[in-house]
């Protein structure tokens, strides 16, 4: 890997540009979702993504996780521009980039909560002893270490949230993309799960993209990119847009 000449400027752990997302309707027609949006995100950053339902912003999610392509325009992810790779290149690129954290947590519920942990090691290919070394240090992390044996259905909604940022955290990534992640909790819970959310931004130094429709939430970032009818309506710190600070 070729190192950065010295005095360069690091790249941009995302590069979005000119992105368009269509998708097609009937025999010839196209509904425009995404219009030509253009940011970037830097390693290490904590942003939030908010718009309101038909925004967009859960298809920009999706093609920020390489779960789906762009129509146009370019994506590049750590240094990669993905429209150049295949569909097992894409796949390759975002295992070992991307955690996933959604809002309906998808755990196994005839796993234990450590063999949950560990399921992205087994895909790794990482030996059983080590896998699940690594998934009890995930949750000693998540505060849930003595939970490991314990099922899914055993843990309140809460504790299975912080499961699944376990999971996430498996293979390392340096990339966060939780979806809703507060969408099925309380609010005293929500706010538990955003404070964790916090130090691995903080602790961690890890890239956390967060996409809500809720002002309580975006607030937990550094950032907020706000969406409205597949356009970039604001881009700024939070503390400007919304007001106030949790940090």
């Amino acid at each position: 890997m070729l190192k950065p000449r010295e005095g360069a400027l690091p790249r941009p752990l995302i590069e979005v540009v000119d992105l368009v997302k269509d998708y097609p309707v009937g025999d010839s027609g196209t509904l425009p979702v995404l219009h030509r949006l253009n940011f970037t995100i830097d390693a290490g950053e904590f942003v939030a993504i908010m718009g309101p339902s038909g925004s967009g912003k859960s298809t920009l999610m999706n093609i920020l996780g390489c779960l789906d392509i762009p129509s146009s325009g370019r994506y590049v992810l750590n240094g990669t521009d993905t429209a150049r790779l295949e569909t097992d290149e894409l796949a390759d690129l975002r295992n070992r980039t991307i955690g996933f954290v959604f809002q309906g947590f998808n755990l196994l519920p005839r796993k234990t909560v450590e063999d949950n942990v560990a399921l992205p090691l087994l895909y790794a290919g990482v030996g059983r002893e080590e896998r699940l070394a690594r998934a009890l240090k995930l949750l000693e992390q998540v505060g849930l270490g003595q939970r490991a044996r314990h099922r899914p259905t055993q843990l309140s909604g809460g504790q299975q949230q912080r499961v699944a940022i376990a999971r996430a955290l498996a293979n390392t990534p340096p990339l966060i993309l939780a979806d809703e992640p507060t969408g099925n909790l309380d609010t005293h819970t929500s706010e538990e799960i955003m404070a964790l959310f916090e130090r691995l931004n903080r602790n961690e130094g890890l890239t956390i993209i967060l996409v809500t429709h809720e002002s309580d939430v975006a607030r937990h970032a550094q950032r907020l990119i706000h969406v409205v009818d597949g356009h970039i309506a604001e881009d700024g710190p939070v503390e400007t847009i919304l007001g106030g600070s949790h940090r």
